[in-house]
């Protein structure tokens, strides 16, 4: 079967799994405005996303042990998470888009200014609420883990790798916060900065699916090492899509990232390789909330210049055929059919469209 064609069938299957989690837990909602909040952190989580990482959970449950439907409940946990994250960061980063639609914390400031008043509360109760729902989203992961069908002691591993990863997220945008403002960071510092950003929610959703599998341990090691590789050639195209991608495709302005001054892969390879006249106009653009579009666009000329763009899509390519290898050491090997999704999803990481 096609690649998009699986996960649009396993897609489809955990959004009617979240879904019926997740009326019940607004079902069950001690008062009214509970049911609102419990809907909207459903819509949100709903609003789109393929939802890969549970997917890459059923997968390498399935790539050690027989398909079995009771793995679908535990794999949203990681769905779940990775909202609950979303929300978060949407608040840290001041976005206001997120899958073309208001972020969490605009959802609830404009709900308030509506409703209950403009007197200049309303961006305190949006952010409040924010961090309710994203601590709401990463409890409702553990009882979706809580809730399934495996053996207690495996449902415990589970959730040691769902805690760990948190922290390991919290530790990534941590340390991406603290360099936000650094010239010098180095490649070595980013590749580390989104293996714990990004990369570490994929190797733990795809651990604790070979975990629940009864997976060996050098199963585990090579799946573990596939996805670090294929994460971070993940957030590397996401950071170049972040700038040279249709928002239209990725639901979210492409002009945030410089506006900020994130440290991209695409801003640490140019502080490297700029003429000083061009690290004046870096210096002078990036993070400057107030940049025009033309100023936008000259930073995206230097990152092209530079080489950056480019040298940044060799990387992503070179990770991704690691991954490849690393995958295939795994003994005894995977089933076919999962293993071929592991294969085309690390193609699919570095080849989504600009």
């Amino acid at each position: 079967m096609e690649f998009t064609q699986v996960v649009e069938n396993l897609s489809k299957k955990v959004n009617q799994v979240l879904t019926s989690f997740l009326d019940r837990k607004i079902a069950t909602a001690p008062f009214p405005d509970h049911k609102i909040y419990y809907s909207n952190i459903k819509e949100f989580i709903l609003r789109g996303g393929k939802k890969l990482r549970p997917i890459s959970l059923i997968q390498a449950y399935r790539g050690v042990a027989d398909s079995n439907e009771k793995i679908f409940l535990p794999s949203i946990s990681v769905e779940l998470l990775h909202n609950a994250t979303l929300i978060h960061d949407d608040l840290i980063d001041h976005d206001e888009l997120r899958r073309n639609g208001p972020t969490f914390h605009v959802n609830y400031r404009e709900w308030y200014r509506r409703e209950v008043s403009s007197d200049g509360k309303a961006e305190d109760f949006g952010n409040t609420m924010a961090i309710l729902g994203g601590n709401t989203t990463y409890n409702l992961g553990i009882e979706a883990l809580l809730s399934s069908k495996f053996p207690h002691n495996l449902i415990c591993e589970a959730i040691n790798l769902y805690q760990n990863v948190f922290q390991e997220l919290i530790e990534g945008v941590m340390f991406e916060s603290l360099i936000q403002r650094r010239d010098n960071v180095t490649m070595d510092e980013y590749l580390k900065m989104i293996k714990m950003k990004t990369s570490a929610l994929l190797e733990k959703s795809i651990q604790i699916g070979a975990v629940l599998g009864g997976a060996t341990s050098n199963q585990i090691k090579a799946l573990k090492e596939y996805a670090v590789l294929v994460g971070q050639a993940f957030q590397i195209q996401d950071d170049v899509l972040g700038t040279f991608g249709a928002e239209s495709d990725t639901g979210k302005p492409t002009d945030g990232d410089i506006k900020e001054g994130k440290r991209t892969v695409l801003v640490v390879q140019t502080f490297n390789n700029a003429s000083p006249k061009e690290l004046n106009v870096l210096r002078k653009i990036l993070g400057n909330s107030n940049a025009n579009p033309s100023e936008v666009e000259r930073v995206r000329k230097i990152f092209q210049e530079t080489g950056a763009l480019e040298n940044s899509k060799k990387i992503a390519l070179q990770l991704k055929e690691e991954a490849k290898k690393r995958l295939l050491k795994a003994k005894p090997p995977l089933n076919n059919e999962p293993q071929q999704f592991f294969l085309n999803l690390a193609d699919f990481v570095v080849s989504r469209i600009y």
